[in-house]
């Protein structure tokens, strides 16, 4: 039976729900579309994107029988699809899909020895291709699997989770790992949930969930497969992928985007948010041409940069002023704020006029009203708003528009520069690694063109010292931050892009959380990935944030109950050397570069590498080691 994800936008995703399950008419869908505030030109175009053209559906083999059973049909119908890999870790019911890959080489497997694991390498693959990520577990490990589906449903990443679910004739009877309501806990955290009703139905509800997947906004979703329907032999049809491939090519409406553009020309003091929907959509040359035709400070992200995954503007381009926060030094008194495919960029700015392109419709204006929303790929919106900007001035306002406004934001910028150096230098003697260093340091040791895959949250306060976007290094992160990601989603990275360095960074509390596990794959598949722990021995933010945001009895005890994690000091090169993975300790900044080196040598050769960079811990409390004391062993009354 079907089992609906309860989100926000259900409304407009239940009307494409039923339109695509032939419930509803077109007609319907577009009054539906307009109660939900769309524009009669901007539904038009959505719709029109939702329907195969003559063309594919005319495409001789477009769509075939085969026979065999619901594994293979599963199997085929990711094959039609040009999926490549999938990720698993194995079930005793989902044998007949690994049944179905021995005669299938077209798709590789690629096992991970934990589920969340297993999730993190397909959604990391996905970030990178821009391809679904297609991850197998156990039902009875799905909790392991949703730590972090959390990412993936937060950052809109396409990943299909798949289960062999329990046979209909065992399902329900409390067997021991059986449970009930399975597929609907997936429902907070999917874009799409299904429970498959035959065998014969396997290829239509794969081949709907990879529609939803991928579809703009795209998301995780979940199929979940009785395995006595896997076993079964059924002939079914089997769907070439162009057929439910939607590209959501959604242009605005030209009176909005030509409003937005004199917008734009005519304030005195605009700024420009960027946000991941730009990473998605490829749109990063637009991007850059817009702030440099208009010549706007460009903003990325929010705060100490959480709640983003990606950095599409360039961080060395002189008109990027830093993270996003609502009470900035500069710009100062902004008048026209301009959010780009960023969710919490749309906070209002001040009273500032707000402008927001997004092109996911039930995010849009969700968190905070916005003056002008704007519904569009964002690739296209920009690219019409650079030909509204340019048909309504001059090449030479605009040439003066854009040197008065960079003035200043270069201003600001080589200040900034300038006062990251003199931190730079202020520490340059220091015995310990401070994060400030080894940002530094990895500015000097990592190659331009680095896939550098980041979950340490202590970490980001090196990002400021690194460059990443345009030439520079790519930069792919979450935006809940849920930990234990960055190992594994460094290998679908690498996967995605096997000819660009892949680093992977994590903190001691994230490496314990989702780590060593990662490291099995990465050894096992000779993946070539430099695996660093920034090893502070603490969850250092977190008591940052709880001592000097929150305070409390731990801050004014000088006792740190919670987020100390030394006694024992966990030895990160042994436990990876556990798994067939080189690695070594490093813990003098001098040594840095050299540890980096060696690190780069065995990635050439073909090996994962790791490195364990002992840190200092920094800001409040810092300097204590002190936790709660407290022994197990003291509490046994039985003489031995």
């Amino acid at each position: 039976m079907p089992a609906e994800a309860s989100v926000g936008g259900k409304f407009v995703k239940e009307l494409i729900k039923q339109y695509l399950d032939n419930g509803i008419s077109r007609r319907k869908l577009m009054r539906g579309l307009g109660a939900a505030g769309m524009t009669l030109a901007t539904a038009k175009t959505f719709v029109n994107s939702f329907t195969p053209t003559p063309a594919h559906a005319a495409e001789p083999g477009a769509i075939h029988p085969a026979t065999g059973t619901g594994g293979m049909l599963y199997m085929q119908q990711l094959r039609a699809a040009g999926v490549e890999y999938v990720f698993f870790n194995p079930s005793t019911g989902d044998a007949p899909f690994y049944d179905a890959a021995v005669n299938m080489p077209e798709i590789q497997l690629i096992k991970g020895v934990q589920e969340g694991a297993v999730v993190a390498m397909a959604d990391g693959y996905a970030r990178l291709s821009g391809k679904i990520g297609v991850a197998h577990v156990a039902n009875v490990g799905l909790p392991n699997a949703m730590t972090q589906l959390v990412n993936s449903w937060k950052d809109r990443i396409p990943v299909l989770l798949t289960v062999a679910a329990f046979g209909t004739a065992l399902s329900g009877r409390d067997g021991p790992q059986d449970y009930d309501h399975q597929e609907t806990m997936l429902a907070p955290i999917t874009k799409w949930l299904w429970l498959a009703e035959n065998a014969v139905g396997i290829p239509d509800v794969l081949r709907r969930a990879m529609k939803f997947a991928t579809t703009t906004p795209s998301g995780p979703v979940f199929l979940s497969i009785p395995d006595d329907f896997l076993r079964a032999t059924a002939t079914a049809e089997i769907f070439d992928g162009k057929l439910f491939t939607v590209p959501m090519r959604i242009r605005p409406d030209a009176k909005d985007i030509e409003a937005v553009a004199r917008a734009l020309i005519e304030a005195k003091n605009p700024l420009l948010s960027a946000g991941d929907e730009i990473t998605t959509a490829q749109a990063e040359p637009e991007l850059l041409e817009l702030a440099t035709l208009l010549g706007m400070p460009v903003t990325m992200c929010w705060g100490s940069a959480l709640n983003c995954w990606s950095k599409p503007f360039p961080t060395t381009n002189p008109l990027f002023i830093g993270a996003y926060q609502r009470q900035m030094g500069f710009p100062g008194a902004v008048d026209v704020h301009f959010v780009v495919g960023d969710q919490i960029g749309e906070r209002t700015y001040n009273g500032a006029t707000s402008i927001s392109m997004r092109s996911d419709p039930t995010a849009l204006a969700r968190a905070w009203p916005i003056d002008m929303p704007i519904v569009s790929n964002i690739k296209l919106g920009l690219a019409d708003l650079i030909a509204a900007v340019k048909s309504l001035a001059t090449a030479e306002r605009l040439k003066s528009i854009a040197a008065a406004r960079s003035a200043r934001a270069q201003a600001y910028h080589a200040a900034q520069v300038k006062m990251r150096q003199t931190i730079v230098k202020d520490i340059g003697n220091s015995s310990g690694i401070t994060m400030e260093r080894l940002g530094t340091e990895l500015e000097i040791g990592l190659e331009r063109d680095t896939i550098y895959v980041s979950e340490c949250d202590s970490g980001r306060n090196m990002d400021p010292f690194m460059s990443f976007g345009g030439a520079d290094k790519t930069y792919i992160s979450t935006g809940p931050n849920i930990l234990g990601w960055a190992q594994a989603a460094s290998f679908g990275a690498k996967l995605a892009r096997p000819d660009r360095p892949v680093v992977s960074v994590t903190g001691d509390g994230g490496a314990m959380f989702g780590g060593p596990q990662p490291l099995w794959s990465q050894a096992r598949y000779k993946a070539p990935i430099t695996n660093l722990v920034v090893n502070n021995r603490s969850y250092n933010n977190e008591r940052n944030r709880i001592w000097s945001l929150i305070g409390g009895e731990q801050y004014r005890a000088g006792l740190d109950m919670t987020c100390y994690n030394g006694s024992p000091d966990v030895d990160f090169t042994k436990a990876a050397a556990g798994y067939g993975v080189e690695g070594e300790i490093v813990s003098e900044p001098a040594k840095i570069q050299e540890a980096l080196a060696r690190a780069k040598r065995a990635n050439v050769e073909g090996r994962p590498y790791l490195l364990d960079i002992h840190v200092e811990r920094e800001g409040i409390g810092a300097a204590s080691e002190w936790h709660p004391p407290f022994s197990i062993a003291d509490q046994r009354t039985r003489k031995v």
